[in-house]
């Protein structure tokens, strides 16, 4: 099944559009929950919409397709923030914590490299807290 890459970001709630520009359907919510709920109702009617408009509708529309959400680094922090504290995160990543905070803050981007390094260092807590036994 193909793949549709849906872009997220945060800034106040979540915003997600997707990464084909030849398609604007973009939706916002307080959740990401919500934001896949919202896509997954609002995409196909926009696509409808497109096609009965004449518009043409790019290849990986057609036919039978998956979404998958890709998290900016500041909408990556904002999901975690409440289960993972961002000190954790800092240090697991070995990032200054003030500039993981201006990363989830919007005020500064990470390069490619810095923002695999953020989500293999939240992947690995994960891990550390899935392998804890009792």
């Amino acid at each position: 099944m193909k793949k549709v890459i849906i872009n997220v970001d945060w800034d106040q709630n979540y915003g997600a559009i997707p990464a084909n520009d030849a398609v604007t359907c973009a939706v916002t919510g307080k959740s990401l929950e919500e934001i896949k709920e919202r896509m997954a109702f609002s995409l196909p009617r926009h696509l409808a919409a497109m096609r009965a408009d004449g518009d043409p509708v790019p290849a990986e529309f057609s036919g039978d397709f998956e979404l998958e959400y890709h998290l900016s680094t500041r909408a990556l922090l904002h999901y975690t923030e409440g289960i993972i504290p961002r000190k954790a995160i800092a240090k697991a990543a070995n990032i200054n914590l003030q500039q993981l905070t201006h990363y989830a803050s919007g005020w500064r981007n990470p390069r490619p490299a810095m923002q695999q390094r953020i989500v293999d260092s939240i992947r690995e807590i994960g891990k550390q807290l899935i392998a804890i036994s009792l």
